[in-house]
């Protein structure tokens, strides 16, 4: 049961953590025209304009599926992101009992292991600083557009898009697809940690006028592990509340 604490919580916890960091405003790059009379930074403001982030979502149907990891295999999910970047998801099995539920209100994260009744906790700041994540983790999983420092434009296969984003940290190589203004494909390379994680997204859905990949899959270099999220539903804008309701379990730190 760990190995799924430890994976699919290590995913959905970063997740988790990354939405509450305030989505960046502004102006993704001055306005270059390419030769063959497209505007890059009117092809980056239609992305940025099909982010999903900010005002917050549910997922009420969906898949994640685990391989490289002590615990393979393809467990149920149910999801919310609240527009104040609170997050609630449960990650159920094969007969629809729920393995884990993961929690994260403020600044305090707890991962619940239903079936050994333990209780993972631990701090936002603690666990960003300890995985080597950027702040804004969140949308790079569901394939949101970073609205500022992205630069490096030229063309690659399929007429996709490819840029460059990031900071002294970490480094973006972005592939946009123009006919469905979403990302296709990225690498975030980890300056300090060496890390290395490449995710790809297709399939993409419509919800409140936003696009949404749903098929998300994720890879890491180092641990050679596999993620894959398959999203059947989702409902773009949330903002009920999610509150931080813990049973009272045997506890130790995430």
């Amino acid at each position: 049961m760990y190995g799924i604490i430890k994976y699919a919580g290590l995913v959905f916890i970063v997740i988790a953590i990354a939405g509450c960091a305030a989505f960046r405003k502004g102006r993704a790059t001055d306005t270059v025209a390419e030769p063959g009379g497209m505007n890059y930074a009117a092809v980056i403001d239609n992305v940025v304009n099909n982010n999903i982030a900010e005002k917050g979502f549910e997922i009420r149907k969906g898949t994640i599926e685990l391989r490289g990891t002590e615990i393979e295999g393809k467990f149920g999910l149910h999801a919310r992101l609240n527009s104040r970047g609170d997050f609630y998801g449960s990650v159920r099995g094969p007969l629809g009992i729920e393995l884990v539920r993961l929690l994260m209100v403020g600044n305090d994260i707890a991962a619940i292991d239903r079936f050994n009744k333990t209780v993972y906790i631990g701090k936002k700041d603690d666990i960003l600083k300890k995985n080597g994540m950027p702040e804004d983790f969140m949308e790079i999983i569901f394939g949101d557009m970073p609205a500022e420092n992205v630069r490096n434009f030229s063309y690659g296969e399929n007429s996709q898009l490819k840029v460059t984003a990031g900071d002294e940290n970490f480094i973006r190589e972005i592939s946009i697809c123009p006919d469905e203004m979403k990302i296709c494909n990225q690498r975030i390379d980890a300056i300090y940690s060496g890390q290395e994680i490449y995710i790809t997204f297709g399939e993409f859905g419509t919800s409140g006028g936003k696009r949404y990949p749903s098929v998300i899959e994720m890879s890491e270099g180092k641990r050679m592990f596999h993620v894959k999220l398959l999203i059947d539903d989702l409902i773009y804008g949330y903002d009920s509340d999610i509150e931080f309701n813990l049973p009272s379990y045997r506890r130790e730190s995430l």
